[in-house]
């Protein structure tokens, strides 16, 4: 494979900033309120989305649905969540709905549930995810990692934008948040996918499986997409505005915050499909250096009510910070603009019509 690009990270900063979080850095806990809303977090019935789902139960939200594989232990995770909140006793104002995102067909079953169930949607927290070390393919041969953290996430975000949008405009007061989560393990890869003429056949070659940067990948994949996808959107507007003689401003004025949330190191479930020897490796780190899974959940309550200057940003700690240095660089961009345009094609095979319902165009 030819070398279009050089990725060079810079593992030294990118590891003392990790320490510094993860020993220095506390998110606050969460007090604002987010009463009136209607939130979504997937993959809610254990670890840090469960945490956070507790969280926005706590802080008042309207309606909090439960996106989760299994309903049955969703419904378990309800039942935690009213019985740990005393001061509420409005079990149904949680909701259960099964999403598995390593089905196409069940992430837009849950995407068309949600347009034509729901009158609004404030926040999406995009926290579903797996960590897979061995090779496992899925639906039409799609590695298991790349289908769900990359794909399948982003495919939601996008059919789910329409409708934060719609919120936006019914309801003024409003400002919904889509936050995916991400991770700063994006720091940590050299991404020599990115050398291939078509990225995803790369990553979906059984052959070419590096398991131990496959998650690392995953996530930068998503910080690439979403800078991107903001980027564009930010343009669309901005043309739009000067072609309809509206006024335009310096500062975002996107319906919706989008942001990429980093809860650090924290004790979780993510490792649940790792060999043996590597669980109790992990294990033991997170315990060592890791936050508590409640500690990281906070970030997604401060990322699911970041201002405008937090659109299109990366947050670690409850606060916006730069992603790796070399996405920055002329190699970066181009980079980025190559996952995006790769990206938004798989995505449209998937669901036609889906950029233009979210203001985009398919670049050939």
């Amino acid at each position: 494979m030819s070398q279009e690009f050089d990725i060079k990270p810079e593992l030294g900063l990118a590891v003392g900033r990790f320490l510094y979080s993860q020993f220095f850095r506390t998110p606050p806990p969460p007090s604002q309120s987010f009463a009136n809303q209607t939130v979504i977090v997937t993959g809610s019935n254990v670890g840090l989305g469960f945490e956070a789902a507790r969280h926005f139960y706590r802080l008042n939200c309207a309606q909090l649905i439960l996106a989760v594989r299994s309903v049955s232990k969703g419904e378990t995770a309800k039942e935690d969540i009213v019985r740990s909140v005393k001061h509420r006793t409005d079990a149904d104002a949680i909701q259960v709905w099964p999403l598995d995102l390593s089905s196409t067909e069940s992430t837009l079953a849950f995407a068309d549930r949600v347009k034509t169930e729901l009158p609004r949607v404030d926040v999406v927290v995009e926290n579903a995810g797996i960590n897979n070390t061995t090779w496992v393919a899925v639906e039409n041969g799609w590695e298991q990692t790349i289908q769900v953290n990359v794909i399948n996430t982003l495919l939601l975000a996008l059919a789910l934008l329409p409708k934060l949008a719609q919120t936006k405009s019914e309801f003024p007061d409003s400002i919904p948040h889509l936050a995916i989560v991400s991770s700063e393990v994006h720091h940590f890869t050299k991404f020599v996918e990115a050398n291939a003429p078509d990225i995803y056949a790369r990553l979906n070659d059984e052959k070419a499986f590096n398991g131990g940067d496959r998650y690392n990948v995953s996530k930068l994949l998503e910080v690439l997409f979403v800078r991107e996808l903001v980027a564009r959107l930010n343009t669309a507007a901005t043309n739009h505005s000067t072609s309809t003689s509206a006024p335009t401003t310096s500062t975002s004025t996107s319906p919706v915050v989008i942001t990429l949330v980093n809860p650090g190191l924290c004790v979780s479930q993510l490792d649940r499909d790792l060999p043996r020897p590597l669980q109790l490796v992990l294990g033991l780190l997170r315990l060592l250096v890791g936050r508590s899974t409640e500690v990281g959940s906070r970030t997604f309550v401060h990322a699911a009510s970041a201002g405008p200057a937090s659109h299109g940003q990366f947050m670690s700690d409850g606060q916006n910070q730069d992603v790796e240095s070399w996405i920055y660089s002329d190699t970066g961009r181009q980079v980025q603009k190559k996952v995006f345009d790769q990206t938004l094609k798989v995505l449209e095979t998937r669901r036609p019509g889906l950029a233009e319902s979210v203001g985009l165009t398919v670049r050939v």
